[in-house]
């Protein structure tokens, strides 16, 4: 989001751009292409454009890369334990 990715990744996702004015509309949000088959839902455009818009925006708009690593890194483990705890109840 803040140019830092190499241009070849870049080039495979587009901020999404809502037709009507959205409170969505500054979430940070990729546009999810859709696909018809299996194979293209796993293509890393979609995969990235989905996995990047469940993100907390807290992670989206942070402006600082160590930060926003620290973030995503916190918010994967908890999500791991509410799965592991989730597993066993």
């Amino acid at each position: 989001m803040h140019n830092d990715a190499p241009v070849y990744l870049c080039e495979l996702v587009c901020l999404y751009q809502p037709t009507r004015t959205l409170r969505s509309a500054n979430n940070n949000m990729l546009e999810v292409k859709g696909t018809r088959t299996k194979a293209g839902d796993c293509s890393f455009a979609v995969a990235a454009a989905s996995l990047w818009n469940n993100l907390p925006t807290v992670i989206k708009t942070c402006d600082n890369l160590t930060s926003f690593k620290r973030l995503l890194k916190t918010h994967f483990f908890v999500s791991h334990i509410n799965v592991i705890r989730h597993e066993h109840y």
